[in-house]
């Protein structure tokens, strides 16, 4: 089980360094190099003031997209420790700001793929629910060409139609950002959720929005974010799902969507003991 008080401890210590670069030793006598992101106006911004690489800095966003809001969550005076960053993969790396801490170290699997993994072996991603509400059927998959059924005209159709009743919950695949939530046009009532630095889904169609709902929201995976309607362009009762993969609309029946990563069993313990020696050496 993870010591909660020791990380605590420790990253409360990594907060009162006020040099940018030292050396912190990782494993018995390996020095590691480490590097201080200040925060005093954006991460890129700092981080080149840093003179920390462009690789690090797109490795930090990826990474911690999925708990940190680049955008509504960083402070002035919020910090980024890099440990052992001589390359594009660090060994570490810790985020302290002013309202969450959070800290993943590196691991490289079997096959050669390095990722980041918090102090008990999970990436900081969840995995994605395979539909957003409880359907009765699909009534219109993703598909180049469509005859609209109302502008009866040939349309691409780059999202999936689930019919249900009208009020039935529906819910966030996955935890993120609540990007929009209003009324759009053909669209009507819609949420858009930013997952991550890459993901996005829309929700369309909505008879109302969940209470409390609102931009900068953020949401939980299995969240309640709306109900289903026939607002705006529609024929019935249905939800309008999409999903956006770096901009780009996807097949949400095919795509191959994130699944939570775990360290391997056999090297868990290993895992974890470099992890500790680390944060105790900061």
């Amino acid at each position: 089980m993870f010591n909660r008080q020791l990380i605590r401890v420790a990253l409360l210590i990594g907060a009162l360094f006020i040099i940018s670069t030292n050396t912190v030793l990782a494993h018995g006598s390996n020095p590691l190099e480490r590097s201080t992101i200040h925060i005093t106006r954006s991460l890129n911004y700092d981080a080149q003031r840093a003179n920390i690489s462009p690789q690090i800095v797109k490795t930090i966003i990826r990474v911690f997209s999925w708990k940190v809001d680049f955008n509504k969550d960083l402070r002035k005076g919020d910090r980024f420790i890099i440990v052992g960053n001589s390359g594009i993969n660090p060994s570490a790396l810790i985020y302290i700001g002013s309202k969450k801490r959070v800290a993943v170290f590196a691991y490289t699997d079997k096959r050669g793929r390095t990722n980041y993994y918090d102090i008990n072996g999970n990436s900081l991603y969840q995995s994605f629910l395979s539909a957003p509400l409880k359907y009765g059927r699909i009534s219109s998959k993703f598909q180049r060409k469509r005859l609209h059924p109302i502008l009866k005209t040939l349309k691409p159709h780059r999202a999936v139609d689930f019919t249900a009743k009208k009020g039935t919950p529906v819910y966030s695949v996955a935890s993120g950002v609540v990007q929009h939530r209003k009324k759009m046009g053909p669209l009507g009532n819609v949420v858009y959720i930013k997952h991550g630095s890459n993901y996005t889904t829309v929700y369309a169609h909505l008879s109302r929005f969940a209470s409390g709902l609102k931009p900068s929201t953020k949401v939980k995976k299995g969240q309640v974010i709306g109900y289903v309607g026939s607002t705006g362009r529609s024929t019935g009762p249905h939800l309008h799902y999409e999903l956006r993969y770096k901009g780009k609309r996807k097949n949400p029946l095919t795509h191959p969507l994130p699944k939570q990563k775990q360290v391997s069993h056999s090297d868990l313990w290993n895992f974890k003991n470099k992890a500790n020696t680390i944060l105790r050496s900061l």
